[in-house]
């Protein structure tokens, strides 16, 4: 198994998985259910404040509207690589509306990524409301 630390200069398998990262950001901001399914697996789960979410679920809300994004970005503090299966850390960041409330979100973000015959694609998010906000 390979494991590629963080801090190092980012192999090519590192910056086309921190291209990964930002490609499903800019789909999800697209708010197209079409534009943001092919960046998971089918049995995805987000694991937010409520708890595990299913890819499903997240779906459904989006495509009704109910969610909407405005922004994400994410900077890329750590990527990992075993074999098929990578692991991304970030720091996101993102403006959305849900059920008409405005929201914001500063969070650290886990990804577990699996590689197939189509590419990575997430099978796990796990996000961690960031607890201190930076000094303005």
């Amino acid at each position: 198994m390979m494991s590629t630390p963080s801090g190092n200069s980012p192999s090519g398998s590192d910056t086309e998985l921190a291209s990964f990262v930002h490609r499903w950001a800019e789909a999800i901001v697209t708010n197209d259910v079409e534009r943001i399914a092919p960046f998971t697996t089918e049995d995805w789960i987000l694991v937010d404040r409520p708890g595990p979410i299913s890819r499903q679920a997240f779906h459904d809300v989006v495509a009704s509207g109910n969610l909407r994004h405005d922004d994400m970005i994410h900077e890329v503090l750590g990527i990992d690589r075993f074999g098929a299966v990578a692991v991304i850390r970030t720091r996101g960041r993102n403006k959305a509306w849900f059920r008409g409330e405005a929201i914001e979100a500063d969070e650290w973000t886990t990804n577990l990524l699996l590689q197939g015959p189509d590419g990575w694609r997430c099978f796990l998010t796990q996000l961690t409301p960031r607890s201190q906000p930076e000094p303005e």
